[in-house]
């Protein structure tokens, strides 16, 4: 089973660095749509969406989480700001549970 992560390109590429999807989004529109696509996918078990557009998408993924069992829908904060690079490490780490 696979993971999949819908952010901006500083999320999507962290993560790319260690394997997983990515779909780089710019707007809550796009994030929905990608929303969308993620939950008709068979093979993802977790998607991580960014608090930056999840926060817009309460309703979407509220509605998602109490339809089905999987995939995994785990919200994650941004990587902004100053020590962006070491909070993306530690982001990761803790989300796929490996030390990077």
């Amino acid at each position: 089973m696979l993971g999949l992560v819908i952010g901006n390109t500083d999320l999507v590429t962290g993560f790319r660095l260690v394997g997983v999807e990515g779909v780089e989004v710019r707007s809550v529109q796009e994030a929905e749509k990608a929303l969308a696509q993620a939950l008709s996918r068979r093979d993802l078990a977790m998607i991580i969406v960014s608090e930056e557009f999840s926060s817009q998408m309460r309703s979407q993924i509220d509605s998602a989480r109490s339809e089905q069992i999987a995939p995994l829908i785990v919200e994650v904060p941004g990587a902004e700001g100053s020590g962006a690079e070491s909070r993306m490490s530690d982001l990761i780490s803790k989300t796929l549970g490996m030390k990077l």
